[in-house]
């Protein structure tokens, strides 16, 4: 699917007939049945996207004019997420210019790429334990800043990011790209309109298995206290960002379980969340148990389950809703590149005109919770 040239529709099919269709650049979801509505009222939904009014979601995020395009440096060149996923959704962005990439090692260092005057932005695809350096020292070379999930290892650390920011006057954003993705947008249209009804339970899960360092190799940052490693910080935002849309953002009632690896870090974290309604959530991470990515949403009307919903492609997505009557239903989603509209996002944020759909509020929001699930598990007798 270009990116570049029409805009593209996607599909919520039901098995009796949904359909998705784009008006203008902005797609909508509606359906024949009157299942999907445009919301009746002002709550905090799934994902920071459910925030947009009338769901309409920029399709094609760039489109606004500029009068040249973004140029983005690089920190952390040769990192596998940065040559992966987002040098090619620079690459595909036509509002934006890949500028210098930085390595730790090579002929073009970090300190070369924010003292080039060509460059507008950074992308940091550092260790977690360097971002607050690296961030702070961009927001005062004037750099706007892209940076990687986990923004922050600690609340306090995010806090003088956004601190450096805001005082530099410019952008912070962190590099959280599932939000912009079709699923997510679907996914949030379903629990604004309450098609699952009153929601009492949501399970996320996100577990992969690790490779152990080997003799006389550089250890994964993952691997150490240190850098911010860990199976919680490292995939958590994935599977808490849908349970605090649900549960809210007040106190919540926490139960946490953690296996340690002999590095300190945690290797599982298994979590139980209660808010002042009742409504629960089990949050599922590891670094040892086999890979799995799974959502699922259970409400009086319907529970929703829908396999690899955290990161998405572009080969399109399926989620399953099974009524109280025993009906299923199927959902289609079609695919995209989130990367690639995370980053025309990111440009049009930096040039006014659309804002940064994640808040610095969300943000350390996610953080403070690992922080408190982790404090539950540490503290468990």
């Amino acid at each position: 699917m270009s990116l570049d040239t029409e805009p593209s529709t996607w599909c919520c099919r039901r098995l009796h007939g949904w359909a998705g269709r784009s008006i203008g650049h902005w797609p909508i979801i509606f359906c024949s049945a009157n299942r999907f509505r445009f919301p009746r009222k002002n709550h905090a939904m799934l994902f920071p996207f459910s925030k947009l009014r009338m769901h309409r979601v920029p399709t094609v995020a760039w489109n606004s004019p500029v009068s040249e395009p973004l140029t983005i440096g690089i920190l952390g060149a040769n990192s596998w997420i940065a040559n992966a996923a987002v040098i090619p959704a620079i690459n595909e962005c036509p509002n934006a210019i890949l500028g210098a990439s930085g390595a730790r090692s090579g002929p073009i260092g970090y300190p070369d790429v924010l003292s080039d005057p060509d460059v507008d932005a950074v992308y940091i695809a550092l260790a977690n334990g360097d971002h607050l350096e690296w961030v702070e020292r961009a927001a005062e070379a004037g750099k706007h800043v892209l940076c990687e999930k986990p923004l922050a290892i600690s609340s306090s650390d995010a806090r003088r990011m956004f601190e450096a920011c805001d005082a530099a006057g410019v952008l912070l954003a962190e590099a959280y790209m599932t939000p912009f993705h079709p699923l997510s947008i679907a996914l949030a249209a379903l629990i604004d309109n309450d098609d699952l009804g009153e929601i009492r339970h949501v399970a996320s899960q996100f577990t992969f298995p690790l490779a152990l360092p080997e003799a006389g190799t550089e250890i994964n940052y993952r691997w150490l206290t240190e850098q911010g490693g860990g199976a919680l910080l490292d995939v958590g935002i994935y599977c808490l960002d849908p349970v605090q849309r649900i549960l809210g953002s007040g106190q919540l009632g926490i139960e946490a379980q953690i296996t340690t690896a002999d590095t300190g870090i945690d290797l599982t974290t298994s979590a139980w969340l209660r808010n002042s309604a009742g409504v629960t959530a089990s949050v599922l991470t590891s670094f040892e148990l086999p890979e799995n990515q799974s959502l699922q949403i259970d409400g009086t009307a319907g529970s929703l389950r829908v396999d690899r919903p955290f990161t998405p492609g572009t080969d399109g997505s399926i989620f399953m809703i099974t009524r109280s009557d025993g009906s299923i239903e199927e959902h289609r989603i079609e695919g995209a590149n989130c990367y690639a509209l995370m980053i025309g996002a990111f440009v049009d944020a930096v040039r006014g005109s659309t804002p940064w759909p994640r808040t610095s509020v969300d943000v350390l929001s996610t953080i403070g919770l690992c922080e408190s699930i982790a404090d539950a598990g540490r503290n468990k007798k």
